[in-house]
């Protein structure tokens, strides 16, 4: 269920108008994203990873690793699926979703991933960039001591988001 309904998200984006509206609204999406990962690093005590490589399942011991190919349409990415890091977060949210479907215990690491995905369907686009990440449009988001930036940072309330 929680594969197929991450599926059906990834497969609805308009990735033909990627990376076309950018607002602070996306920029504080990425900000909530690498919040939210600085606490998993932190709850599951473990050694933070830069934020693109991190990929959660892994880190809670799914080898499973899998290839978003076989789930979605690459193709229809266009060149967003050629951009390295962007293909690997979403086969990362994937595979995570996977292991939910065979432990819910893992359900609630999948929102680690719901403000990247966000980004994504409200058609802004987030680019890994040496040393930043790039929110196309609207900010450039410094990740030397990321985790230390993160870690405090007041939540996002994802649900009351103004334009």
């Amino acid at each position: 269920m929680n594969l197929q309904a991450a599926i059906t998200r990834i497969n609805a984006i308009h990735w033909e108008s990627v990376g076309t509206s950018s607002s602070e609204i996306e920029a504080d999406l990425a900000r909530e994203y690498l919040r939210r990962l600085a606490l998993f690093f932190r709850d599951t005590s473990t050694r933070p990873l830069p934020p693109f490589i991190a990929n959660v399942a892994n880190i809670l011991g799914d080898e499973q690793e899998i290839e978003i190919s076989k789930y979605c349409n690459v193709e229809a990415m266009g060149t967003h699926g050629s951009n390295v890091y962007v293909y690997k977060v979403f086969e990362y949210y994937l595979q995570l979703a996977k292991l939910a479907d065979l432990d819910h215990g893992y359900v609630d690491y999948i929102l680690i991933y719901e403000p990247l995905i966000k980004i994504f369907e409200r058609e802004g686009l987030v680019v890994l960039k040496p040393r930043e990440l790039n929110v196309v449009g609207c900010a450039h988001i410094p990740l030397n001591h990321w985790y230390d930036k993160f870690i405090d940072m007041e939540p996002l309330d994802l649900n009351n988001l103004e334009e």
